[in-house]
């Protein structure tokens, strides 16, 4: 995490709706120097802060007080942040809730987005990611509230609008993360994780991974993935020499053994799998 928070309050400013500004923010994470770190950036971006270092002081503070949005660690003893979450949903309906995970637990940052947190914060994440969330977490209350106001859903029932979840932009959960064995995809921000290590792959990486988990239940030809990539339809020999380069390097920077592909596997005569069980 950075250091230089005027900088990223200068950065933010302007971003940073009027409106959110002065919202009641709980901060809750079992290390001291996080907690600590994150209240204080917050504070000075003009949020107001409360800070609890366990997850039961945490559902103690949202049972006699009113937060706007929490953010909550995921890993931490006796109680994680899951665990919170689900008992907290009850006492406070309206809360946006944003869990602080590391890679090798993004899964369960999966489940709780699933459970109904509004997103999740890679540690560590840089402040102006950081407040780049909040404020889009704050957004989202914000358009809820507003929502379920019987003149507003008046106006929007007489115009006709979709409702939020068709709204283009919007991702669901089941589309945005794509979960495996040793592999997780959040599409949206095009983050890869494997054995709960952070891979970096090229745009035709990713999408051919992509690709290849949205269609595990099958084997996916040569000529299928280029078509998907570059939109040209292709004899099955060419697109194989076309995929060669790309496969070669993506395997290279999945498997263990590039040698013995276990998550990409090559059908002979036929194309490509996702391997279920590697």
């Amino acid at each position: 995490m950075a250091h230089d928070i005027s900088s990223v309050r200068r950065e933010t400013e302007s971003a940073t709706s009027q409106a959110s500004l002065g919202a009641n923010i709980l901060v809750v994470d079992d290390e001291w120097a996080t907690r600590h770190t994150l209240a204080g950036l917050l504070q000075r971006t003009g949020y107001r802060i409360e800070e609890a270092a366990s997850g039961r002081e945490a559902l103690e503070h949202i049972a006699r007080q009113h937060f706007d949005l929490v953010i909550l660690d995921l890993k931490m003893p006796e109680m994680d942040g899951t665990e919170v979450l689900r008992a907290a949903r009850p006492v406070a309906p309206d809360t946006v809730f944003i869990i602080l995970t590391a890679y090798g637990t993004l899964d369960s940052a999966v489940v709780a987005i699933r459970h109904g947190a509004f997103d999740y914060l890679l540690k560590p994440s840089s402040m102006s990611e950081i407040v780049r969330v909040v404020e889009a977490g704050l957004a989202q209350r914000r358009q809820r509230l507003a929502q379920e106001d019987p003149v507003v859903l008046l106006e929007k029932a007489l115009k006709g609008l979709k409702s939020k979840a068709e709204e283009p932009g919007v991702v669901p959960a089941h589309e945005r993360f794509l979960q495996a064995p040793e592999v997780n995809v959040d599409v949206l921000r095009r983050l890869v994780v494997v054995c709960g290590e952070p891979v970096d792959l090229t745009p035709t990486e990713f999408d051919i991974l992509v690709y290849l988990l949205r269609h595990r239940d099958r084997v996916v030809s040569s000529r299928e993935l280029v078509a998907h990539l570059r939109g040209c339809e292709l004899d099955e020999r060419d697109a194989r020499v076309i995929l060669r380069a790309h496969m070669h390097r993506l395997r290279h920077k999945l498997e263990r053994d590039p040698s013995h592909p276990r998550i990409i596997c090559t059908v002979r005569g036929s194309g490509y799998r996702f391997a279920d069980t590697p």
